[in-house]
């Protein structure tokens, strides 16, 4: 049995990190692997990616490389990224109070290579990945793991996806917090959404987040 009866639950695409510096980070990877200018050509697919077009369909077939292998050297590389401003403070600053998990939908390698590139594997205490379960969120399976797993009295979830992050959380009766999009997320976030799918508290920053959680 845990001493600690709160519960810190962590989305981590565009929660956590920028995703978007995933996308950046799997682009300089596979430029390295196929062209003697690696930093023109990842500049070259980051504006692809931003104008719209099919950046694998372009360099498939530019390179004559299979978008296979470029799958799978985007999902499976080391990424380099960092964590957003205040992430590591208040994960350090609360330790003493709260039991940390995440709950993210993807595949376990690529989640898990983040978690690793992040330094967030020591924290946790449990990890639930959409691959590696079986089903994705909202699904209740997902977020029933981790209260198995933690076996605490409150739970705070913090999200960024009003799609799918809070509704099942508001279910169990936890405190959900959504995290605004400062305009670089992958997922546009649709705040006109329904009730039940939005989040109790809205915050700009993992410092607003930090001294949320103070408060309570």
């Amino acid at each position: 049995m845990t001493t600690k009866i709160k519960a810190l639950v962590l989305d981590l695409d565009d929660t956590l990190y920028a995703e978007i510096n995933y996308l950046e980070s799997a682009y300089r990877f596979i430029a390295a692997q196929i062209s003697a200018q690696p930093q023109q050509l990842s500049a070259n697919m980051l504006a692809q990616y931003h104008a719209g077009e099919n950046v694998f369909e372009n360099i498939s077939k530019i390179y004559q490389i299979d978008k296979s292998k470029l799958l799978d050297w985007y999902r499976f590389h080391k990424p380099d990224i960092t964590l957003f401003q205040d992430v590591a403070e208040t994960l350090n600053h609360f330790t003493t109070d709260y039991m940390y998990a995440v709950i993210t939908d993807g595949r376990s390698e690529t989640q898990r290579n983040k978690l690793q590139a992040l330094g967030l594997t020591d924290f946790l205490s449990s990890i639930v990945i959409s691959e590696e379960i079986g089903s994705e969120k909202p699904s209740l399976v997902n977020y029933k793991k981790v209260m198995s797993d933690l076996q605490c009295e409150q739970y705070i979830y913090v999200g960024d996806n009003l799609k799918k992050d809070f509704v099942t959380a508001k279910r169990l009766g936890w405190t959900t917090i959504c995290l605004k999009d400062q305009g670089q997320n992958i997922h546009t976030q649709n705040f006109s959404i329904a009730e039940e799918y939005q989040a109790d508290h809205y915050f700009n920053s993992w410092q607003e987040i930090r001294e949320f959680l103070s408060s309570r």
